[in-house]
């Protein structure tokens, strides 16, 4: 049954052991944004931005990584261009890095396996991972989900936001779908019969003939279609 899942935007405040990004940030102090995840069978991939006061602090932040178990590579890219984050999280010095991992294990991995989409990027900063994720789920499924993710990565999850994404369909309508049914036949049959050109092909007397309805109230259909068609109703 899907009538009750809802397009939601959640932000969440993530800890658990063994990152990479999380140990770096806290020994060196260093911080890092991430654009997303792809996973193939056991293996996760990555981009990542390492910001740092220096190229120094940086390569420190890339040996810290080089010592944690569950990465399989980390490799430096060469002329990337990184994605403007808040300031608050850029130093002096950036480096793109790309990173190859146990899936078992990521953060990224396990929303990215469960259907949770990117919104932006991730942010690892203070020994703190903040998630920006789109679901679309039941809000009672999206809770299991978490506890569950929670479970499989000894991980500690807070939710700071969530709430529904507003669509152009909740947020939009077409004027013509307000109109009533009378007065839609009014309009179309005024439009239909030459009624707006130049000169007039029909009079208002003959279309409410048509309808089999006084001039005084065809005229009152037309003129609340013509408002609510021009907004100004």
């Amino acid at each position: 049954m899907t009538g009750d899942r809802e397009l939601l935007q959640v932000t969440l405040d993530v800890w658990h052991p063994d990152c990479w990004g999380i140990i770096s940030t806290n020994e060196v102090g260093s911080s890092l944004v991430g654009h997303g995840v792809a996973v193939t069978g056991s293996s996760a991939y990555e981009r990542c931005t390492i910001h740092g006061e220096s190229p120094e602090h940086i390569a420190q932040a890339i040996e810290v990584a080089k010592d944690v178990q569950f990465i399989e590579t980390i490799e430096r890219l060469a002329d990337s261009t990184c994605t403007p984050v808040s300031r608050s999280s850029i130093g002096h010095a950036t480096q793109d890095v790309f990173i190859e991992y146990d899936a078992a294990d990521g953060m990224g991995a396990a929303f990215f396996e469960r259907g949770f989409v990117l919104d932006g990027t991730y942010r690892i900063d203070g020994g703190l991972e903040t998630w920006e994720l789109l679901v679309y789920a039941p809000r009672r499924r999206f809770q299991r989900t978490l506890a569950e993710i929670g479970r499989d990565r000894d991980a500690e999850i807070t939710v700071r936001r969530l709430s529904p994404v507003e669509t152009t369909t909740q947020t939009q309508s077409s004027p013509a779908t307000e109109l009533t049914a009378c007065q839609r036949e009014a309009f179309e049959l005024a439009r239909s019969r030459g009624y707006y050109a130049w000169p007039r092909d029909v009079s208002v007397k003959a279309l409410a003939a048509d309808l089999d309805v006084s001039k005084a109230t065809f005229l009152e259909h037309l003129r609340k279609a013509e408002a609510k068609l021009l907004g100004s109703e």
